[in-house]
């Protein structure tokens, strides 16, 4: 993996020909406190999940029809786009292929073409967008559809009458698994049409961490920012109080459903052994009784995509969302 990284572009997982239907949804209210992990799921990949668990419950089978999707936030402003695997996932660079599990060997680079459309586009209003793993750019609406995208394949263009200081502070947007757009700043980002909750602050090029894979999540649900470890996160802008460490992968837990959870944002895991191996102290955490149900997300989000994680159980989820909201307060 990269230690010392530009700023961060976009991790593409698009396809020609993507379906606007809607993404399946599972019924597994565990789903909640899984380890934040994105894949993208579907014959096109247009279906996102925040963890395996969302995916699988969605009736997905993850070996044959999902690609994870790390969040592009850990890694440069590198664009070598590689396709990956038996399925061809498409990723940004090499480092992000690396957070998806993949090595060199296992990655190719995809043909450098762009279609073209056929029709006649030019009495369209300019209105350009950057489109699949090679950042075609069309100039329309009409140009893209032309060419076999829809628009929830493409990157809309910053507007070119935004008036936006010219400064370097990049960000990537978008719901994880799914597409993700960058942009050179928020503003540029909110000119495009996203907020900046929608949106995940790239690491400076000129920080070095070190190799240790720690990773942690920060920001706000749905739309997670995920990092390798929290010098990556500190560079990105988010303090230790702003993010949840996630579990160690490796630690000998067993899978009893007893969640906690910890911290100042109260940082969700499924037992108190995952929440230790995350660097609680699980006496400092606070049992979730049953009865409270879990949270509940949206069916579709700011930026026009559906939602494919919402699997969490609706029952009591406003109370929960109310009583672990008291319970971070006994960490503040």
């Amino acid at each position: 993996m990269f230690l010392s990284r530009s700023p961060l572009v976009v991790l593409a997982a698009f396809a020609v020909g993507s379906t606007d239907a809607a993404c399946p949804s599972g019924s597994d209210p565990n789903c909640a406190w899984e380890p934040f992990n994105p894949y993208s799921c579907g014959k096109e990949l247009e279906c996102p999940y925040n963890t395996r668990c969302d995916a699988e419950a969605a009736g997905y089978n993850i070996a044959a029809d999902c690609c994870q999707a790390p969040q592009p936030s850990g890694c440069g402003m590198i664009f070598q786009p590689l396709v990956c695997g038996d399925k061809q996932c498409p990723y940004d660079n090499l480092c992000v292929a690396e957070l998806a599990g993949y090595t060199e060997s296992q990655c190719k680079t995809p043909p450098p073409q762009c279609p073209e459309g056929t029709k006649n586009c030019s009495g369209e209003p300019n209105n350009p967008y950057t489109c699949g793993i090679n950042r075609c750019e069309y100039r329309t609406i009409c140009d893209l559809e032309s060419a076999g995208f829809s628009v929830s394949d493409c990157c809309q263009d910053t507007r070119t009458n935004s008036a936006c200081a010219s400064i370097e502070d990049p960000v990537s947007c978008g719901r994880p698994g799914g597409k993700q757009c960058a942009y050179p700043t928020q503003c540029q980002a909110d000119a495009a049409g996203y907020n900046s909750n929608q949106c995940c602050n790239a690491i400076p090029g000129n920080v070095a961490c070190a190799s240790i894979y720690e990773p942690v999540v920060c920001g706000t649900s749905p739309f997670w920012c995920g990092y390798g470890n929290q010098c990556e996160a500190d560079a990105a802008g988010y303090s230790a109080a702003e993010c949840c460490r996630q579990p160690d992968p490796n630690a000998a837990c067993v899978s009893d459903f007893a969640p906690v959870v910890c911290g100042q944002i109260a940082c969700q895991y499924s037992n108190a052994c995952l929440a230790e191996s995350a660097g609680f102290d699980p006496k400092s955490c606070v049992v979730v009784p049953p009865s409270m149900g879990t949270f509940s997300e949206p069916d579709s989000f700011a930026d026009g995509t559906t939602s494919g994680a919402n699997c969490k159980a609706a029952a009591g989820a406003a109370g929960a969302a109310a009583a672990l909201a008291a319970a971070a307060a006994n960490f503040a």
